[in-house]
């Protein structure tokens, strides 16, 4: 609109040259060394907190839309001596699935121009967003459960598959078992991770046997019990909006807690036992925290890590596309 339509010098303005990353683009980038971006990400983490670079990024703020669904604006800007990596993602939870069925995730990551601020890189989010889910994912069960083996996936969309590239880039895993109510879509995504070399299979229901369970759902139902129901490892991945829950009650101030971000508590099952007065407002130690200082080992501990999104990883993984690995 508006081609051909020459401006009067007084408001003649620059063309911005803008780089634009497709879904396949950053898939393919994101899916050709998986242990390179776990490299990656742990050296990235590791100089924010021995303060070789500085983190700002406020809280996300979410709109939420009456059917469930919302949008999402989620700053961060990593800065090392004079150098900046500005971002923002803007990205929506898309319920009503009309023009776009199956893709509940859209929107795009922004990175800017650290001094001028104009926009030099615009990249697809839905699969950078579940990647890089899947990425916070293999970290953190690398610290909480190093010995484990054996993981059940529940909910095996796009979060899903990523974790489990990642979680088996990351340590020797004997089998991954896949569970999901749509037994067409678990059948697929074994298929793509097996073709991948990963040792899956789909499975009837979830097995407390397994070291560790990896909830990656939609479901506005909390549905996993604590131990025997469940291993004593669990990381919950898709309870990521007010109205989304994975984790019952019962393991509400009984189970050690990490959270990707500080305001995974205003998210999804901490906010329900924020509003029951089970937990209070205090914030559980991040995966920064985590990562700096894993629990010892504890055979039978209970250990939750909840991720709701953070802005640090759509950075880092912003970082590591634009030739950062």
């Amino acid at each position: 609109m508006g081609e051909g339509v020459r401006l009067p010098a007084a408001l003649q303005a620059h063309a911005l040259p803008c780089r634009h990353w497709d879904e396949a683009t950053v898939h393919r980038r994101l899916t050709a060394d998986p242990a390179g971006y776990l490299a990656f990400a742990r050296r990235y983490l590791a100089d924010l907190a021995a303060g070789r670079a500085q983190l700002q990024m406020p809280p996300k703020r979410v709109l939420d839309d009456p059917d469930g669904g919302d949008f999402r604006l989620m700053p961060c800007v990593v800065r090392r001596g004079q150098d900046a990596l500005k971002t923002v993602k803007i990205v929506g939870t898309n319920r009503a699935q009309r023009r776009l069925p199956g893709q509940i995730t859209v929107g795009e990551l922004l990175v800017l121009d650290a001094a001028e601020q104009y926009v030099t890189d615009r990249l697809e989010a839905c699969l950078l967003s579940s990647a890089r889910t899947g990425l916070v994912a293999a970290l953190a069960l690398a610290a909480l459960a190093p010995q484990a083996r054996r993981i059940g996936i529940v909910g095996t969309g796009r979060v899903g598959y990523y974790a489990a590239i990642y979680c088996a880039a990351a340590r020797t895993l004997e089998r991954i078992e896949l569970v999901d109510a749509n037994t067409a879509r678990a059948a697929e995504t074994a298929r793509a991770l097996c073709d991948a070399g990963l040792p899956c299979r789909v499975a009837p229901r979830t097995d407390p046997a397994c070291d560790a369970w990896l909830l990656a759902t939609t479901s506005a139902r909390a549905f996993c019990a604590p131990p025997p129901s469940a291993p004593p490892v669990v990381l919950s991945l898709g309870a990521d909006a007010a109205g989304q829950r994975e984790l019952t009650d019962a393991w509400a101030g009984r189970a050690a807690l990490w959270v990707d971000s500080a305001d995974a508590l205003n998210y999804g099952d901490l906010r329900a036992w924020r509003a029951r007065g089970l937990i209070d407002g205090t914030a559980p130690p991040d995966l920064l925290a985590l990562l700096a200082q894993p629990p010892a080992a504890a055979p039978g501990a209970w250990r939750l890590f909840i991720s709701t999104g953070c802005a640090l990883y759509d950075n880092l993984t912003a970082a590591y596309l634009l030739g950062g690995g």
